[in-house]
């Protein structure tokens, strides 16, 4: 899902982060990931540095170095680990066919396309910095498929209103989740499918009228 931009030489010449072969240090590597992605969650960004994740992981700061370059490797393997994770569930979402998503009720469709992967982000907010859900070939991507989804659902017209509206609605959403406690994103998480949903509802219902 995360595509390093080719045009980009820095991003491009950039090592992949050290792979550990030793059960201990695939944990140790692990812990750093883990610390850096509490950093991200809990103050942004700016928070990370080598020293921060050695600090945060009771590693030494030469144990940060061993397995990263720098802070970009680090941030790379993080979302590289989020990527893995990810990719299975959206591979499981492009393989179905339009007929399948035309077949699908209103609540199955917006869980099956957007549910899951809400609940993801909101688990691991850090994921929104890691994979730059705001990078413009990623949301490109993500918005063609909810197009052809709500197309196979409701018709051109209807569908890219639908598609444009849940697209905002998403990312709203998960950047709004972000500034909130733990309680107010899992009312939130929690409603959002059903509303969703219900908007969906009331298009089906409009196109049939019509």
């Amino acid at each position: 899902m995360r595509r390093k931009d080719p045009t980009n030489p820095e991003a491009a010449g950039r090592a992949t982060a050290r792979a550990p072969r030793q059960a201990r240090g695939r944990e140790r590597r692990e812990q750093l990931l883990d610390a850096a992605a509490a950093l991200i969650a809990e103050s942004g960004l700016a928070a990370v540095s080598m020293h921060a994740a050695a600090e945060r992981a009771g590693a030494s700061i030469g144990s940060v170095y061993h397995f990263f370059r720098d802070k970009d490797q680090m941030l790379d393997a993080l979302a590289e680990r989020h990527d893995a994770e990810l990719q299975p569930a959206f591979d499981r979402v492009l393989q179905r066919s339009d007929a399948e998503w035309a077949a699908l009720s209103a609540p199955e469709v917006i869980e099956h396309l957007i549910g899951w992967a809400i609940r993801y982000f909101v688990r691991h907010p850090d994921a929104l910095v890691a994979l730059d859900l705001h990078d413009k070939t990623m949301h490109d991507e993500f918005k063609t498929l909810i197009d052809r989804v709500m197309r196979a659902k409701l018709g051109d017209e209807l569908g890219a209103q639908a598609a444009t509206t849940l697209d905002a609605v998403v990312l709203g959403t998960l950047v709004f989740t972000r500034e909130q406690d733990a309680r107010s994103r899992d009312i939130v998480v929690a409603a959002l499918p059903e509303v969703m949903a219900t908007y969906l509802v009331a298009l089906e219902a409009k196109r049939k009228r019509s």
